[in-house]
């Protein structure tokens, strides 16, 4: 996961430094979402869901010309103990179309790839190899196909608020759902 942070940073710096000498804008932009997910076929148990709480997010985005950009995006939450939930994150990389501005409004389209991580910590059962060296902990990675929407309000001063939907379509998952949905609204700043 550490190697999947790092490369995330590194595509983050790299769209806000690389393509802000030619781009028109450059926005930032944290939110908060709910995902929703339908039970895996086969769960790591106990823990049979990859969705349901509150998940944070931060991107970034850099307009290449006026309707078209690229954009990267990294949702996350912690483990919470009282629902025997999972830690999960979804990183995705993604193309933007705006297809025409308004003075207020903006719709927004977006089509990528990312990866679904998922790390499990088993209070109840831990596998143990005859030493003391025992593993409560499952993780899984997965490729995922990414398509959102969003519709972007433009505030004041190049402040903009987004409510969004987003699909996730996870590859290879037997661990997890196989599709995931994201509903939230971001809250970013655009320079330029």
């Amino acid at each position: 996961m550490r190697i999947s942070r790092t490369v995330v940073l590194l595509v983050l710096i790299g769209l806000g430094s690389a393509g802000a000498a030619t781009a028109q804008s450059v926005d930032v932009f944290f939110g908060l979402n709910a995902i929703t997910a339908h039970d895996a076929t086969a769960s790591i148990n106990p823990y049979p869901r990859f969705g349901g709480g509150l998940f944070p997010s931060v991107g970034a985005d850099v307009m290449l010309l006026h309707t078209f950009g690229v954009g990267a995006e990294f949702t996350y939450r912690q483990q919470n103990n009282y629902q025997n939930s999972p830690r999960l994150s979804y990183y995705d990389v993604n193309a933007i179309w705006m297809p025409f501005h308004l003075p207020f409004l903006t719709p927004e389209i977006q089509i990528g790839l990312g990866s679904a991580h998922l790390k499990a910590y088993q209070n109840l059962f831990a596998s143990c190899n005859g030493a003391a060296n025992c593993l409560n902990v499952a993780a899984a990675n997965h490729l995922t196909g990414h398509v959102g929407a969003g519709l972007r309000i433009n505030l004041v001063h190049g402040l903009f608020l987004r409510p969004e939907a987003h699909f996730y379509f996870i590859r290879n998952s037997r661990t997890a759902a196989r599709a995931a949905q994201r509903f939230g609204v971001s809250l970013g700043y655009t320079f330029g």
